[in-house]
């Protein structure tokens, strides 16, 4: 029996190592496949810019000729000089980048035969305009053999240009699918390797129920303490062990979902973040249900403003209310001090439980909060009732709804999520506060959740770190640009925070040990670092003691970034850390945890500089008026958007209007303009994208006026 339950709790873990290898032996085959496509983008973007750069440099080569043709005066053949060395580098160098490419080559071939002769006929030009006079270099012109030639060069750019964009769409969905397909992967190992676990787990407690009932009372007294001090280890192990693919999974999950684009991609993003919160949520309430019985909870009085607690509270709430049209009021009474001091994240904590299920439950009508206070002593008490009218819980069973893992069994009640934890996690956490917490309630007419806990009254306000979420969207541009060390052992963990900040004027280093955090202190001097504590060579406190003691790093603010809720106890990493957020760490917990020690300004810094180079467009001899209506009904729908944010889609859409417009009424410099902005925005150019926008009312100007 003994050896029969081992082999099968053995099953599991095997089952979870092979998952786990396969999952990693896929990420790495898919990255590298990414890789790949990377290399190749970036070779594509090497030849479109390339390609420009050729055609740039032919039209200069033809304005240097044409300034010596037209004066016939010296000088005017130093450009032209000069834009011969450029074309023949720029040949040279486009001619390099497409070798790997027969067709490719092909149309290079073509393209060097006509720049060849291209060369040969603005020679002539120039050696006729020197010898016979600007009558014999004008019928030269006049031939159009030169005009022919560059709309052929054009036209053989056009396709090449056509080619790499085509190689360039290929290689990005190769991309978008290998990250999919790594996603899933991850995603899906890591379920069965932890379904797999608490399989065995379980095998493991059955083997262990069956070992104590063969000894003494005695011992399995002794065993029984040894299990509980087993599972509150283990609960802290699991701790570290999950959230730390949790925090790649909702992180990365909260990065995918900004940046998909199609819905269902997005609703996709949206259940992998959605159900890990729902796991986080779990574990943090099985976390909290361990250290109250451990009598490892400790509660952290602070001072605290109590019109922004309760305003904290309403913010919290007031969407998932609205959206449910319910009436929702928290109430302040005179009573209440303006500063009182408690344990307020414990007390939020309880409350917000409170509130939620209050809202939950509520389908129609009201949830109201309501906080008074009791005493006039500097000890006092502070007494919240939560008032709902919701469906209301029968009162034979409203006794037990304070057991754990206790939910209310009705056929309605069964529609509703949760663990049957949250209502006994607060109502013993309100008794270690030393309070009293009880509920009334009536069958389809709503419940009355109440508490009392003793408070202390205080003089002056809370302190506040100056920067809130709810001031509008995380804005990492908000905080003064300063340099971010990441110290992880866990590539995953900080390519989040690079993720992150992305795209931000913050300058990102990494370090992979404490030994290493030491040295790029010492010599990079970063403005904050976030710190791993469980990594190998040189953990975090290893680290936090050494930089702590060298008066050169001192002063670098070190905040630890901690998966482990019951081994790294919170009050004691706040005491020695600078700043502490548990993993999975979201993009609010890490900007305001950075807001702490990098100045907040009261508006972003994203705006685009703007660019002084003007947008020309080619010169013409006639106007296009009929255009103005298309072109100004446009430029008053879809440019302000478009100027304002530069999406490289929408603005590659615009262009194609703007071509096909064109191409309609047989106008060269609108598909000039529109060939550039489509340039722009298939490059992810923001910035020469966003010049061009922004130049758009001119050049409708130029090429509608009358004539």
């Amino acid at each position: 029996m003994r050896r029969h339950l081992k082999a099968r709790y053995l099953v599991p873990a095997i089952v979870a190592l092979v998952m786990i290898i396969y999952g990693a032996v896929t990420s790495v085959r898919n990255t590298r496949a990414i890789l790949v496509d990377a290399k190749g983008v970036d070779h594509t973007h090497r030849v479109m810019i390339e390609l420009e750069s050729c055609l740039i440099a032919m039209l200069n080569l033809e304005t240097g000729h044409r300034g010596y043709v037209i004066t016939g005066q010296e000088e005017y053949l130093a450009p032209y000089h000069d834009a011969l060395d450029a074309v023949d580098q720029q040949m040279e160098a486009l001619k390099a980048l497409t070798d790997d490419n027969p067709e490719q080559q092909a149309r290079m071939q073509r393209v060097l035969d006509l720049v060849k002769r291209k060369k040969a006929e603005l020679q002539d030009g120039i050696v006729a305009r020197h010898d016979q006079g600007f009558a014999a270099a004008a019928a030269i012109v006049e031939t159009n053999l030169g005009r022919s030639l560059m709309d052929e060069i054009r036209q053989i750019i056009d396709a090449m240009r056509d080619e790499e964009k085509k190689l360039l769409a290929e290689r990005k969905q190769r991309m978008v699918k290998n990250f999919k397909d790594t996603n899933d992967v991850v995603v899906t190992t890591a379920a069965i390797a932890l379904l797999a676990g608490v399989t065995g787990v379980v095998l493991l407690g059955l083997y262990l129920m069956a070992k104590d009932r063969e000894v003494t009372l005695e011992q399995g007294k002794r065993k029984a303490e040894e299990a509980d001090q087993a599972k509150t280890d283990f609960l802290a192990m699991m701790s570290h062990e999950i959230r730390t693919p949790l925090n790649a999974i909702l992180g990365f999950g909260e990065l995918l979902h900004e940046s998909v684009v199609k819905p269902q991609d997005k609703h996709f993003a949206n259940a992998i973040v959605t159900s890990g919160r729902s796991l986080l949520a779990l574990i943090n309430d099985l976390l909290d249900l361990s250290k109250i019985e451990a009598g490892k909870l400790e509660l952290n009085p602070e001072s605290v403003e109590m019109r922004r607690f309760a305003e904290n509270l309403e913010t919290l709430f007031a969407y998932r209310t609205r959206e449910k049209g319910l009436d929702f009021s928290i109430l302040l009474d005179r009573s209440v001090p303006a500063c009182l001091g408690f344990d307020a994240l414990r007390l939020r904590q309880v409350l917000v439980n409170l509130i939620g299920n209050a809202v939950k439950f509520t389908h129609n009508g009201r949830v109201t909060v309501t906080m008074h206070g009791e005493g006039d002593g500097e000890e006092m008490m502070l007494a919240v009732e939560v008032e709902d009218t919701g469906i209301g819980i029968d009162a034979v069973k409203l006794r037990d709804i304070f057991r754990p893992f206790y939910q209310v069994e009705s056929q309605e009640a069964r529609h509703y999520q949760g663990t049957g934890l949250g209502l006994s996690i607060c109502e013993r956490l309100v008794s270690l506060m030393d309070g009293e917490m009880g509920a009334r309630s009536t069958m389809g007419e709503g419940s009355v959740f109440h508490l009392r806990v003793p408070v202390r009254r205080c003089e002056g306000a809370a302190e506040g770190t100056g920067a809130s979420i709810n001031d509008g969207m995380v804005d990492f541009n908000r905080l003064a640009p300063a340099k971010i060390l990441v110290v992880d052992d866990v590539p995953m963990n900080r390519d989040l925070i690079r993720g992150y900040l992305h795209g931000t004027h913050h300058e990102v280093l990494e370090a992979e040990n404490g030994e290493q955090a030491v040295m790029s202190c010492l010599r990079l001097r970063p403005h904050v670092v976030l710190m791993d504590l469980r990594m190998p060579v040189t953990d975090g406190r290893s680290a936090h003691a050494m930089l702590k003691a060298s008066a050169e790093t001192r002063d670098i603010p070190l905040v630890a970034m901690s998966a482990s809720e019951l081994l790294e106890g919170q009050p004691d990493l706040k005491r020695i850390f600078d700043g502490h957020a548990s993993k999975p760490v979201s993009r609010e917990r890490l900007y305001l945890e950075l807001a702490r020690f990098l100045p907040v300004h009261a508006a972003a810094a994203t705006a685009r500089p703007r660019a002084a180079v003007p947008v020309v467009i080619p010169a013409s001899d006639r106007t296009w008026p009929e255009l103005r209506p298309a072109l100004e009904r446009l430029c008053e729908t879809r440019l302000p958007a478009l100027v304002k944010l530069v999406p490289a889609q929408a603005t590659a859409g615009f262009a194609g209007e703007l071509a096909g417009l064109a191409e309609s009424h047989d106008c060269p410099p609108l598909e000039d303009y529109a060939r550039r902005l489509a340039t722009a925005a298939g490059t992810m150019d923001v910035a020469e994208a966003g010049r061009l926008l922004e130049a758009f009312p001119g050049v409708i100007e130029l090429i509608v006026a009358d004539a």
